[in-house]
């Protein structure tokens, strides 16, 4: 499942020079993606939810039915004037995508489709409600989603009292303010499972009720896998004549998910829910808090 797209490295590298160093076969860039993605994983897999910032990027179908936090792009075939077009069909013309308004064919005629954006416009679906959070007070009745669901709150969350709170000894090892939903043993006496979640199939990229037009990808994540994938690909061909250029770019990646590793940088991912197995040394004793 692709996380990276073929626009993504127009800002780092030209097209021409690109399909220069994977011989034009997208298979070598694919596995080569791979090989980065797994190459940051292991510096940041300990803190952050990777499963939900690598959900796959592909080609929006209005036949399909999406789930919430799904991400598309636009594209479609370049349009052929010897060709018939029905209404729903889509097409790229002069690098915009346009979806068909009624049957025609012939010179490309603009009052026969819809613009609805350039080609290769991102967009990503919405949570119907806020995504539950472990350590969120809740009131009765607040709707939360949850892998794919939606629930309500059955019981409000308790403030975890000071007195409490000093019998952890460490803000660490305070534990989470709440249950998750879909907790085995007390799920169902927290939260009332409301339905499932998805975006209907045949709904349009223009709903704005369950689509955002974006790019809610990390983009420094983006940014130095991008980099990390065209050294690897460099690394293919001359190991040992690597352009200097993407020797430091690759370097200041892996100094970047290093920092991020150890907690000097702050990076925009998604964290793990609840917090586990993290390398990442954070808290200390609960402090007392005195009054006079």
């Amino acid at each position: 499942m692709p996380y990276l797209i073929s626009a993504d490295y127009k800002k780092q590298i030209q097209v021409d020079n690109l399909n220069q160093i994977i011989g034009n076969d997208s298979s070598v860039l694919n596995a080569t993606e791979l090989t980065a993605i797994e190459e940051a994983k292991s510096y940041l897999v300990q803190k952050y939810d990777f499963a939900n910032e690598f959900q796959p990027l592909l080609v929006f179908d209005s036949t399909v039915v999406y789930k919430a936090n799904a991400r598309v792009y636009l594209d479609a075939p370049a349009y052929v004037s010897t060709s018939s077009y029905d209404s729903g069909n889509a097409v790229i013309n002069a690098g915009n995508y346009y979806i068909c308004k009624s049957t025609t064919t012939g010179t490309f005629d603009a009052t026969a489709w819809t613009l609805i954006a350039p080609q290769y416009t991102i967009y990503f679906s919405q949570y119907p409600f806020p995504v539950f959070d472990y350590n969120t007070q809740y009131s009765v009745g607040d709707k939360v989603f949850w892998k794919d669901k939606i629930y309500s709150s059955l019981i409000a969350t308790q403030p975890l009292g000071q007195e409490t709170a000093l019998q952890y000894r460490t803000y660490q090892n305070i534990p989470d303010l709440n249950i998750s939903p879909d907790n085995i043993n007390n799920g169902s006496f927290y939260w009332k499972f409301e339905s499932d979640y998805s975006i209907p199939a045949n709904t349009a990229i223009t709903a704005t009720t369950y689509w955002t037009q974006g790019d809610n990808r990390s983009q420094q994540l983006l940014t130095f896998l991008i980099d990390i994938t065209l050294y690897h690909l460099h690394s293919r061909i001359s190991p040992r004549n690597i352009p200097e250029l993407r020797v430091k770019r690759y370097d200041d990646a892996i100094r970047w998910l290093k920092a991020v590793s150890k907690a000097e940088v702050t990076a925009n991912l998604p964290l793990l829910k609840p917090a586990q197995g993290s390398r990442i040394r954070y808290g200390g004793n609960v402090k007392n808090i005195n009054s006079y």
